[in-house]
């Protein structure tokens, strides 16, 4: 096995705790009344309906295995569709949709204090998201997680998401890592296993809550937090 000479994370569930509510009722009430400042007509029934239709039309119409969303592109078209060209009104609904579903938001206890000592001890760091470029740039700069990581790969940049391994390939090319020197560490075993162990990342799943170890492919390294993660990095580090 190589020597682990960067690494890379995921961001929520791993680094970040969050819970979104995606389902309340309020959200689309919410963002029709907001629409009406701009000229908007649509109720909030027929708001979330032309929502869902987008979402399967965007997603339907794309040729990749593993297609991202990207809402800003959604709401986008739904404006155009109401006759409103307002350039920055589907970020701003994205934004809005976004606070109105955060429920819990915060980092991990653990995050800032590993994060400080890997980057005290030189280590090269990426993080490769599925994740809303819309909001994600700004929500990793208000948790301070900005200044630890050189690269922010996130999935709505490229149309594709994970277990695509074309990201992790990104995130080590712009690293200019080999493949076989990084580590990747994420908390889903359905997302975030397949993908780098594909082109040849050691991977660590991140199990704050559970004892799964899933097999075929499996982690090389399953722990609960990110101290343990960080011990078994440094007994593989950089020669």
């Amino acid at each position: 096995m190589s020597k682990i000479r960067a690494v890379i994370f995921d961001c929520y569930g791993t680094l970040v705790d969050i819970y979104t509510n995606e389902g309340k009722e309020e959200v689309f009430q919410y963002l029709a009344r907001y629409l009406q400042y701009y000229g908007a007509t649509i109720g909030a029934e027929q708001l979330k309906s032309a929502y869902e239709l987008e979402r399967e039309r965007y997603l339907k119409t794309s040729n990749e295995r593993y297609p991202e969303l990207d809402i800003e592109m959604v709401f986008a078209t739904i404006l155009q569709k109401e006759g409103i060209n307002n350039p920055f009104l589907a970020e701003s609904c994205c934004k809005l949709r976004r606070v109105l579903t955060r429920e819990r938001f915060q980092l991990f206890p653990d995050t800032l204090p590993v994060l400080r000592e890997m980057k005290r001890e030189g280590y090269p760091l990426a993080m490769v998201s599925d994740a809303q470029k819309v909001f994600y740039f700004e929500e990793v700069r208000t948790l301070g997680l900005d200044q630890f990581f050189d690269h922010l790969i996130v999935s709505t940049q490229f149309g594709f998401k994970k277990p695509d391994p074309r990201l992790f390939t990104i995130a080590c090319d712009l690293l200019e890592i080999p493949p076989a020197e990084a580590v990747y560490i994420g908390d889903s075993a359905e997302k975030d296993i397949k993908g780098p162990k594909d082109i040849g990342m050691q991977m660590i799943l991140l199990n704050r809550s559970s004892d799964e170890n899933p097999q075929d492919p499996g982690p090389d390294y399953s722990t609960k937090n990110l101290w343990e993660a960080w011990e078994w990095i440094k007994g593989r580090g950089r020669s």
